[in-house]
């Protein structure tokens, strides 16, 4: 791992603004005046140097340090240019919806500081509820003590400068105000679904030929058309994550057959008469949007159905990066591969290795970064900014490669850590850093 040279700020008790540096740092900045910027907010400092301070120290007035916001535990790298300097890198993690969710999670958010040293700066977290849009402040959040490698509940933090977005996106005066204030400067943001992707990626000729033909359901007589069209096919809702809520649907000339899972058990249902099937799904239509997707004969293993998992992370470049790819053995029997319902995860080399002849290895993982590269180009087109992703890959029989979905509301790259590849997960994790850290101004 690369160290980043980090900077300690050191209080100094004067109420000039003042921002004392090593005459061996910045050598050219003596005697002039910047601007001063700590995520959203700044001041104008008078610089100076001194033979007194240590390479890596700063010396910052006290008002300063107080209007600014700037926890004293944390170090810092100095982004420095003729007329402004900017102390940072100040990443917020925007982690959940409410206070009561982000204190549940801020265990988890460990492995996204794992390398703090090669991030350095100040990282918060959040939640959406504690936003103060009127003073542009947090009101409680948690902001990590490197010293003591914990994240500090802390109340009135500042806005940071850049953002990681860990929620789906439902537009309120809260996402207003962020998307108004950081526009490219937040990701992922904002989150779409899976008709949205279907929508974008059919227009395109190079992704059309490789979705599973999809279609939004309004009437029960659309999902009959399409099933006796295809005969088997998947009813997911449209928002809907981790598998849940999807069915599977068969057609054959006697009846409609539905499967799905309720409590962990795999549940079957046949109609046998119109009116019954008419009446069951224009009940559950009535409970959300849904979409119809093709069922493609995927590839098995002792009647597991095998999907896989491509992480795909922008850098510290801002540039597209694949770290890690898995397979997922869907539970015995079960046309669902999410581990969440009793899928088992392995390395997807392995996986490959065990299922396609050699010659087609290096191929499909080519076709998987080409496809992945194609398509998060067309999702930046139509989104502001995404950094995050994780592709939903099927490979079927005939070993042509398949685009099931695509997650970047939060995608769990933890099926790395059930891999028993932690290391994969930490270094996704720091990548989502570091793409943030560029977006701050580093």
């Amino acid at each position: 791992m690369n160290m980043v040279h980090l900077f300690k700020i050191i209080p100094n008790p004067t109420k000039e603004d003042f921002l004392v540096i090593s005459k061996n740092s910045f050598i050219d900045l003596n005697n002039k005046s910047a601007q001063l910027f700590f995520g959203i907010k700044s001041v104008i400092v008078r610089i100076q140097a001194s033979e007194d301070l240590q390479t890596n120290e700063i010396l910052l007035s006290d008002n300063i340090i107080k209007q600014l916001g700037i926890p004293l535990y944390c170090d810092y790298v100095l982004n420095v240019n003729s007329d402004h300097i900017i102390l940072g890198p100040f990443i917020g993690i925007l982690a959940s919806y409410t206070e009561l969710a982000l204190d549940r999670q801020i265990l988890d958010l460990a492995s996204y500081v794992k390398y703090y040293s090669e991030i350095g700066g100040i990282i918060s977290a959040f939640s959406l509820d504690q936003i103060n849009i009127k003073q542009s402040y947090i009101e409680k959040g948690y902001v990590y003590n490197p010293k003591s490698k914990k994240w500090l509940p802390t109340e009135k933090i500042p806005l940071p400068a850049s953002i990681f977005n860990k929620c789906k996106v439902q537009m309120n005066d809260s996402w207003n105000y962020l998307s108004s204030f950081y526009r490219d400067k937040m990701f992922n943001f904002p989150t779409f679904n899976k008709w949205d992707m279907y929508k974008w990626f059919s227009k395109d000729p190079l992704l059309k030929g490789i979705l599973p033909t999809t279609q939004l359901c309004t009437h029960p007589k659309e999902i009959l058309h399409f099933i006796k069209k295809y005969k088997r096919a998947y009813l997911k809702p449209v928002g809907g994550t981790f598998a849940k809520g999807i069915m599977i649907l068969s057609y054959n000339q006697q009846s409609v057959t539905i499967q799905f899972e309720k409590k962990r058990k795999i549940e079957k249902r046949s109609f046998y008469k119109k009116i019954e099937f008419k009446k069951f799904f224009k009940r559950l239509l009535q409970r959300g949007d849904y979409l119809i997707q093709e069922a493609i004969n995927l590839l098995t293993s002792n009647d597991r159905i095998i999907d896989f998992r491509f992480i795909y992370v922008k850098n510290y470049e801002g540039k597209w990066d694949n770290t890690g790819l898995f397979a997922r053995y869907g539970k015995t029997g079960s046309g669902i591969s999410n581990l969440t319902r009793g899928g088992v995860p392995k390395e997807g080399i392995i996986a490959l290795q065990e299922l396609l002849p050699e010659e087609q290895i290096d191929q499909k993982l080519e076709e998987m970064r080409f496809v992945s590269n194609r398509a998060a180009s067309i999702l930046e087109e139509k989104l502001t900014q995404c950094g995050n992703l994780g592709f939903d890959f099927g490979i079927d029989r005939n070993f042509k490669l398949w685009i099931i979905e695509i997650n970047n509301e939060d995608p769990d790259h933890r099926i790395a850590t059930v891999c028993k590849r932690k290391d994969i997960l930490y270094i996704t994790r720091l990548q989502n850093m570091l793409y943030a850290k560029k977006l701050a101004g580093f």
